[in-house]
């Protein structure tokens, strides 16, 4: 894990970068002077002293008494990091008791029939959103679930809820988040007859469509209790972001789940052609 790593997550936990410099610095060298941590973090001289003032009022490092030039010493990082969690947490939980507060008095506003958004932080949190306002059932299909992996949690709250949630996926699609089956059903979608691909057939061959801008195992589809749809599409290459499509209407999700299914199986077909 490089510097740049581990300085973002200690940011991500309330720190500011010269702050998780220094505290990264001080773990990795142990017992040190402010000359030697902006030496070895790259700290401004004249930065280094409040940032160190600042980590020991947080509590995560402590001066040496009686040293002479003055030392640090580090925290344990199980305790330091446990501190700041709670921090994070804490904070998280007061602030969303008067956000909510906020919202409340802002009364109902009308909501929109289709919205669409565009990065992976807001892909992700569009996601959590749909799962956290689930009553009945959360229904996945996606030949590629991977992202899921960032939405364990949500799973994990609305299961205790008695949402039922079920992933619909391939044979190998299966296997990219392991562990996943704890938190719902896993269901490999099979070829079958009775699936509507004959009577979409001509959808997924129209030239209209090329490869770049229809790829079925980069896409996933999350229905929510029948009311929503989540329609979420991963770039093939890191020079473009992720982006999902967001419908409230019943009959439109209807028909978008039995086509996404339609569009598993055959991948699923493809893939058994291939192992046979």
């Amino acid at each position: 894990m490089t510097q740049n790593t581990i300085v973002g997550d200690l940011t991500s936990l309330g720190l500011t970068k010269n702050e998780a410099k220094a505290y990264h610095s001080l773990v990795r060298l142990g017992r040190s002077s402010a000359r030697v941590i902006a030496e070895d973090s790259g700290i401004p001289r004249s930065k280094v002293y409040e940032t160190l003032g600042l980590l020991e009022k947080r509590g995560i490092i402590k001066k040496v008494s009686g040293s002479d030039p003055t030392l640090f010493d580090p925290a344990p990082v199980d305790a330091a990091l446990d501190h700041l969690e709670e921090k994070v947490k804490s904070s998280a939980t007061s602030a969303r008791k008067m956000l909510r507060g906020l919202q409340s008095l802002r009364g109902t506003e009308a909501k929109e029939f289709a919205w669409a958004v565009q990065g992976m932080e807001q892909v992700i949190m569009g996601l959590r959103t749909a799962i956290e306002n689930a009553q009945e059932y959360v229904f996945i299909a996606s030949a590629s679930p991977i992202l899921l992996s960032h939405l364990r949690g949500a799973f994990s709250e609305a299961k205790s809820r008695g949402v039922k949630i079920e992933l619909f996926t391939t044979s190998l699609g299966s296997k990219e988040v392991p562990g996943l089956d704890h938190y719902l059903q896993v269901t490999i979608a099979m070829p079958s007859k009775d699936l509507l691909i004959e009577s979409f057939k001509e959808i997924f061959q129209a030239p209209a469509l090329s490869t770049e801008e229809w790829e079925p195992t980069r896409m996933l589809i999350m229905n929510v209790d029948g009311r929503e749809s989540i329609g979420v599409f991963l770039p093939g290459d890191e020079s473009s972001q992720p982006w999902a499509l967001h419908i409230r209407s019943r009959l439109v999700v209807l028909i978008q789940w039995q086509v996404v299914k339609t569009v598993i199986s055959s991948v699923e077909a493809i893939i058994q052609n291939r192992m046979s």
